[in-house]
């Protein structure tokens, strides 16, 4: 029996230390149809949210009820009760999981568009940091964007701190204080001298704060160039100014997306805007802008991906440096 197998086409085996134009560019479509598809269930599980929820009122807002009715067992009550339940399960579930795979997608697009104009290759590796599906050996963790000095040393700290003394040959440590290892990434763990080190961890959920820090831990949005700096890169390694311009307004929804994120995030204006019961037109859009970041940040990524081949092509035929002869 011919043995099959679930790896793309373009995955060879081995994996090389350097992926092909192809192979980013068909990645990346990949991660645009996987994104495209969570997007539209995660709206169609919100669709059942709140119809679920429209059903369960219905058994709180009935009139005419005698006392006593909403504590007297009811299955079919209880049957809408389990089923809503579980529909805001989902929901939040596949909210999270379009966010990750979204982010990714944008992370990597842009990651491969500033390589590319730079004339730089991408690495399987570095495409790979933020799939929620890769392990990551520890050498492999080393070459994504990491944690810094700082936060290694801090996870010292809060470990020399939390930690009980244990049997110096144990290895992993469970730290609580803050739930540190959570927020940064680094994982306590003992040396086998007993020192207390500062170690990589391999799971997602903590090479995504690795990898983007504070922008995904406190607004789960990725760390990403801003609109400016971006075009300016671009258009420094040539790219035609229409598709500069493009990229720049899809990094500028991006830029203001992660701006209403801060803040609302603020607790003297997120409760303003919570509590103020005469919301102003501004504070709708800075509203409308948070909950919109997962579309904002997936145009962005697809602006990208669709000029990927102008980016190319503006890197393989860079223009000429002006001499003093030419200048004149």
């Amino acid at each position: 029996m011919r043995q099959t197998s679930d790896l793309p086409d373009h995955a060879a085996s081995p994996v090389p230390s350097e992926m092909a134009a192809e192979a980013v560019d068909a990645v990346l479509a990949d991660l645009a149809a996987v994104a495209d598809r969570l997007i539209e269930e995660s709206a169609v599980a919100q669709r059942e949210v709140d119809e679920r929820n429209d059903d369960n009122e219905r058994w709180l807002t009935q009139t005419r009820t005698p006392a006593g009715y909403r504590s007297y067992p009811n299955p079919r009550r209880a049957l809408s009760s389990v089923r809503l339940d579980h529909a805001v399960h989902r929901a939040r579930l596949l909210r999270q999981s379009s966010r990750e795979v979204v982010a990714w997608w944008a992370d990597l697009a842009t990651h491969a568009a500033l390589s590319t104009a730079a004339g730089q290759p991408v690495s399987p590796v570095r495409a790979a940091g933020a799939d929620p599906s890769a392990y990551l050996t520890e050498e492999e963790l080393h070459q994504l964007p990491g944690w810094s000095d700082e936060d290694r040393a801090l996870a010292e700290l809060v470990a020399l701190f939390t930690v009980p003394p244990m049997n110096p040959e144990a290895t992993d440590i469970s730290m609580d204080a803050g739930e540190f290892a959570a927020w940064a990434g680094p994982m306590a763990q003992r040396s086998p001298s007993g020192e207390l080190i500062a170690a990589d961890e391999s799971s997602l959920g903590a090479h995504l704060p690795r990898m983007w820090g504070d922008t995904w831990i406190a607004y789960q949005m990725p760390a990403l160039p801003p609109a400016d700096r971006l075009a300016a890169a671009f258009t420094t390694a040539g790219v035609p100014p229409t598709v500069v311009e493009a990229i720049r307004e899809a990094a500028r929804a991006v830029d203001d997306a992660l701006a209403a994120a801060v803040r609302v995030a603020e607790p003297e204006d997120a409760d303003g805007l919570l509590d103020d019961p005469e919301v102003t037109t501004e504070e709708e859009a800075l509203w409308d802008h948070v909950e919109r970041s997962t579309e904002i940040l997936a145009a962005y990524a697809r602006t990208l991906t669709n000029h990927l081949p102008a980016i190319r092509t503006a890197a393989q035929h860079p223009r000429p440096t002006l001499t003093t002869t030419q200048t004149g």
